[in-house]
């Protein structure tokens, strides 16, 4: 195309696949053709069309939902095969979780040693220990409880500890605090 010149000539459209169709269906019999051989009318070949466009779409839902049935089945069979890596996957991510939250507070014996510098003269530590998660367990022997108490809650490091429970010892009461501490 060229400005100022003619458009060249358009060729006919390709004949449709309807078109050929038909076409093929209406020739005339070879003369070696069976005597049984019957030419196809415009009307069943127009039928065979209409089977042809319609079967298309058919064939395609039919085989996309065959399709999702397999994968969905293949899908369940590597979840069922992955549950138990997806666990243990779980389980490790946990258990770091937990190991970090132990490594990162602070030990037993600083504890210990922060609780003796609080603990009033005439008290004495039973027991000592920590939870799985955390929290710090004490026994501790005064003979005046509510000083103890009085004591451990100005000690900014155990104002966290609650008073659990209360006994008679021998000569002092055994007072069980439980917490945590920064």
């Amino acid at each position: 195309m060229h400005p100022g010149s003619p458009d060249p000539e358009t060729s006919a459209p390709a004949p449709s696949l309807a078109h050929r169709l038909a076409a093929f269906a209406a020739r005339p019999r070879p003369a070696g053709a069976k005597p049984g051989m019957t030419q196809w009318s415009d009307g069943g070949v127009a039928a065979l069309v209409a089977a042809l466009i319609v079967a298309g779409p058919l064939l395609t839902i039919a085989g996309a939902k065959l399709l999702t049935v397999q994968q969905r089945v293949a899908a369940k069979r590597i979840e069922r095969d992955a549950a138990p890596r997806i666990a243990a996957a779980k389980a490790a991510t946990e258990a770091r979780g937990q190991i970090d939250a132990v490594l990162r507070r602070p030990t037993l014996g600083s504890t210990i040693e922060a609780l003796a510098r609080a603990l009033p003269a005439d008290a004495t530590l039973v027991r000592a220990g920590r939870t799985a998660q955390g929290a710090v367990e004490i026994d501790v022997a005064a003979a005046d409880p509510d000083k103890l108490r009085g004591a451990l809650r100005r000690a900014p490091a155990f104002m966290r500890l609650r008073n659990t429970g209360q006994r008679q010892a021998d000569t002092k009461m055994i007072v069980t605090f439980a917490g945590t501490t920064p």
